[in-house]
């Protein structure tokens, strides 16, 4: 008598659930989990891949056509390129860097989106999926990687460092400034600054010497705590390459009473000039011009003489702004060093 094997087990498996970040296969497959598994829970839509070789807990929008957001089994949706950030970077010597971590800490507008920066020490091998991921070789200090959201990327001191070396000077300054700037609570923001200037200073010795890095300190010279649009940073500089004294970022100017009167953007208070540059919406509306008004009345009262700074007046290194700021600066008695004054 024929003896009959066993009949395949067709019983469902159970479906694997993980949490709704990304998480790399060959992670999950230590788990004692098998590619059946995967396969079953993909197949079920409890799983994700979200690259090749990188899975999440949720249905994400956005990379290559991946359709949908929602929530399954309780998990939280997360954007599709955190998820693969977070897979790319899980107990891993990699860390999100340049442009990418500059998204994710808000140096740079918008999500991040492909390529993806992705930094891996020297001696490590370099991350490339074409089209998806760049890899690059640096050795990162640790006190240089911090983890935001299950991410490993660089810290924003190392971040603006990595952009500052490959970028042109006034751009460097612009996103500097934009690093150590302070959140103000009159705009709605809370919050401690990204870095610090000392922090930027400490990245900078701990690159070393690389290609860009004469540049980068040129412009830690530069960089000041306070200016609250690339704008505003763009006239300080333009000041500064038109040899115009270093005005002070956004300073109160109290009234002879000790009472804080009024908060220009840029100040020469030496010879009491106030710098405003007016955005695109400056006059938008009634309250706005009377504030502005009010303002120039008050700037007046206290002796100071203010100059209004608009778009039109930046092309050519701010050629018309800086005829401005310097017209007004002669009439109350600056010189330029190279001219005599008077006795």
């Amino acid at each position: 008598m024929e003896l009959l094997s066993h009949p395949p087990d067709r019983r469902r498996r159970p479906a694997v659930i993980i949490p709704a970040l990304g998480r790399r296969r060959a992670r999950l497959l230590e788990e004692e989990l098998t590619r059946r598994d995967l396969e079953h829970s993909a197949a079920n839509g409890l799983i994700r891949r979200v690259a090749h070789g990188i899975y999440t807990g949720t249905e994400l929008p956005g990379i290559d056509g991946i359709p949908g957001e929602s929530e399954v089994l309780g998990a939280s949706a997360v954007p599709a390129h955190h998820a693969l950030l977070q897979g790319l970077t899980e107990d891993s010597y990699r860390v999100i860097s340049f442009d990418t971590a500059a998204g994710l800490w808000g140096l740079l507008p918008g999500e991040p989106g492909p390529p993806f920066h992705v930094t891996s020490p020297r001696e490590g091998p370099r991350v490339e999926r074409p089209g998806l991921v760049l890899g690059h070789r640096i050795e990162v200090p640790e006190r240089f990687i911090v983890t935001l959201d299950g991410v490993r990327l660089t810290h924003p001191a190392w971040t603006w460092l990595d952009l500052a070396l490959h970028r042109p000077l006034e751009q460097a300054l612009i996103l500097g400034d934009r690093a150590v700037r302070r959140p103000r609570r009159e705009y709605g923001e809370e919050g401690a600054p990204l870095a610090t200037l000392s922090e930027l200073r400490q990245a900078a010795v701990a690159r070393g010497r690389t290609k860009g890095i004469r540049q980068v300190r040129e412009v830690l010279e530069l960089i000041r705590v306070g200016s609250d649009s690339p704008q505003e940073t763009r006239l300080r500089y333009y000041m500064h390459l038109a040899g115009l004294p270093e005005p002070r970022v956004n300073p109160v100017i109290a009234h002879p009473s000790g009472y804080p009167w009024f908060e220009p953007d840029l100040a020469v208070e030496e010879f009491k000039v106030s710098i405003q540059y007016e955005g695109e919406d400056f006059h938008s509306s009634p309250a706005s011009v009377r504030k502005d008004v009010r303002r120039s009345e008050i700037t007046e009262e206290l002796g100071w003489v203010e100059v209004r700074i608009t778009q039109d007046h930046m092309a050519d290194q701010g050629r018309l702004a800086i005829a401005r700021i310097q017209r007004a600066l002669l009439q109350r008695g600056w010189r330029p060093p190279h001219l005599p004054t008077h006795s």
